[in-house]
């Protein structure tokens, strides 16, 4: 089962596409009808007088190249009516689809496959809700997909339970357990939600986000914004992650938190602001801003800008052999003990 939306839709598309249908099938039934007639006429006219004969005969009807050997019937294509004109999506189901004109909403069950473009939207149920415009047509503002909801493009996949689709800011949500999304060189997990952003090109993890590239570099926080760009093949990438909230990068050497953070992709170098506290081992140092370098393993604690004179406080614990021996101990009467 197969129907297409476009923003602004007919109020009945399938009534439509039934109708013609329905046309089709009558013109069909009648087809023979017409072919005896037109045989009683031929026999009728070898009755005639012979001079009848000498008149001009009318040429016959061209036949319909859309229909051969079926003259004078309406051409019916199928991939005529069901052809998506650019934009439009293209929605298909293994068992049923319903429409509730009462409530202005129509309802996919059954492996659901929602197409537009190179994206395309896999899930159980979809319920898509349109509204009526001034000219009395309608259009989709809305759609819903419940479970096993999995989006695809030709540069990533994400993955959840639920997703709720915005028509008016093309953004597009997803909820439930296990939320992650995998590009060409990261994996980003959420706990809360996964929104993505078509125009802004976009992605936003919340709750306890993680991100994972390909070199191993790995970051953490309460919110995540990834920032995508076009590469020279066309194809989307992440280029920079934006961390707030309780961020925190582990190096293969190093611990570094912050209260926020910026990561470059293609540099490896992240930079933190905000009570930050760069840990290696038993070793800390405290600070304002801090750059992580995870191409090099270098990372450096910085002053902060905004403050004079500000300065950077370290606490280091020496090796056991380095430390002072301990005095021994005496006896009450002064001398050392034995």
């Amino acid at each position: 089962m197969s129907i297409r939306f476009m923003k602004t839709v007919p109020a009945m598309p399938l009534l439509v596409v039934g109708t013609l249908t329905v046309a089709a099938t009558a013109l069909f039934a009648l087809a023979p009808v017409s072919r005896a007639e037109e045989a009683a006429a031929a026999a009728t006219t070898l009755d005639k007088p012979a001079k009848a004969a000498t008149k001009a005969k009318k040429a016959p009807p061209a036949p319909n190249p859309a229909v051969a050997g079926e003259p004078g019937l309406i051409p019916f294509t199928p991939t005529e009516v069901t052809a998506a004109p650019p934009g439009a999506i293209d929605i298909t189901s293994d068992e049923t689809m319903e429409w509730h004109d009462d409530q202005l909403a129509a309802v996919a069950r059954g492996h659901v496959v929602v197409v537009r473009g190179e994206d395309t939207l896999h899930c159980d149920t979809l319920v898509v809700y349109y509204r009526k415009t001034k000219d009395g047509s309608t259009e989709m503002y809305r759609m819903a997909a419940d479970g096993q909801v999995v989006m695809t493009s030709p540069s990533q996949q994400a993955y959840g339970d639920h997703g709720v689709y915005d028509v008016d800011q093309d953004v597009t949500v997803l909820t439930g357990d296990h939320l992650h999304m995998v590009t060409r060189s990261d994996t980003v997990y959420a706990r809360d939600t996964m929104e993505y952003w078509r125009q802004q090109q976009l992605l936003v993890a919340r709750g306890n986000a993680v991100a994972i590239n390909d070199k191993g570099d790995r970051i953490r926080a309460d919110v995540l914004v990834g920032i995508m760009e076009e590469n020279a093949a066309k194809q989307l990438e992440m280029t920079r992650m934006d961390a707030k909230g309780n961020v925190l990068i582990v190096t293969p050497k190093d611990i570094a938190r912050g209260s926020e953070g910026t990561y470059n992709v293609k540099t490896r170098i992240a930079i933190l602001t905000g009570d930050v506290k760069l840990t290696q081992g038993q070793n800390q140092v405290n600070g304002h801003r801090a750059e992580v370098n995870n191409a090099t393993g270098v990372s450096r604690m910085l002053p902060d800008e905004n403050v004079k004179g500000g300065r950077v406080h370290s606490v280091l614990m020496p090796k056991k052999s380095d430390q002072p021996a301990a005095p021994a101990p005496t006896t009450p009467g002064g001398g050392a003990k034995p």
